[in-house]
């Protein structure tokens, strides 16, 4: 039930905004039949929060305007009497301002929230996606697999003579040489593909809308941008690549990362420094 609810108010702007829109006014009216004696004050918020949590600032101004004068009007139209005419614009002010510190507090820790996911999603060396996220990404892009006509592929690429430096120089070079290559990755992968740091000395993408040609295309721009970097020569790394070009995803992820898998292995087994690609 919350999934759904999530769903919907993530989805559709319009819808979202119809939503509040709606659920203010219901308050209103059930703020007015109730009369004066009852406090439904609170129950604004759920609109405000709303607006805070899924929409931009403009629409959640809006939503505390909108509630603080719905409020205004159902104490207007209640009949209630005031000693002192400047009362009620005094109480919707309390209001607005109640409202408004509760969106603050409400946006800071959405803030907060989003940023310690990033966190949680990010591999904290390269600042690639982690295994975590990676796993994430795949389910939605899978789950979205058919409404696209075109193929996928799944590479895994390992860094050859990368345990060489780590045993040699230590793990601060190493760490340097993951860094260096992730950001090699990020230079030949399109902004639509997922690359993602799986552990150690492993790296995994997945590339979208490609067939056998477009896989060899990302291989042959991965090795021109690693060639120009000079990494091989500052540190004698070299890499090895297995791609996987399926038509659907496999459901399991760890199918797709398997059988590209064996095709890293077999690209070393040929003498490495090369990429084996293959349509499952």
């Amino acid at each position: 039930m919350l999934t759904q609810v999530e769903k919907l108010l993530s989805g559709r702007a319009l819808t979202r905004r119809s939503i509040i829109i709606l659920f203010t006014l219901i308050m209103g009216w059930i703020d007015l039949a109730t009369g004066y004696e009852y406090s439904f004050s609170v129950f604004y918020l759920i609109p405000v929060s709303v607006a805070v949590w899924y929409d931009n600032t403009k629409v959640t101004v809006l939503s505390i305007l909108g509630a603080t004068c719905m409020w205004l009007y159902a104490d207007f139209s209640s009949g209630h009497q005031y000693t002192q005419t400047l009362a009620p614009y005094w109480n919707a002010f309390v209001r607005l301002a109640f409202f408004s510190v509760v969106a603050i507090l409400l946006f800071k820790v959405r803030g907060s929230l989003i940023a310690m996911t990033k966190m949680a999603m990010r591999d904290s060396l390269t600042a690639l996606s982690n295994s975590r996220a990676f796993q994430m990404q795949y389910d939605d892009i899978r789950r979205n697999s058919h409404k696209s006509s075109h193929g996928f592929a799944v590479g895994v690429i390992d860094l050859d003579g990368f345990k060489k430096i780590n045993d040699s120089l230590g793990h601060s070079k190493g760490d340097d040489v993951l860094v260096a290559f992730a950001e090699i990755l990020k230079k030949a992968t399109r902004s639509t593909d997922i690359v993602a740091r799986m552990g150690g000395d492993e790296f995994i993408v997945i590339l979208k809308r490609t067939d056998a040609k477009g896989a060899e295309e990302y291989s042959a721009r991965l090795r021109c941008a690693f060639n120009e970097s000079g990494l091989k020569e500052q540190s004698g790394v070299d890499f090895s690549m297995g791609i996987i070009l399926f038509d659907h995803l496999p459901e399991d992820l760890d199918d797709a990362t398997h059988a590209a898998d064996m095709l890293m292995y077999k690209a070393k087994a040929l003498g490495k420094s090369q990429t084996t690609i293959q349509i499952a």
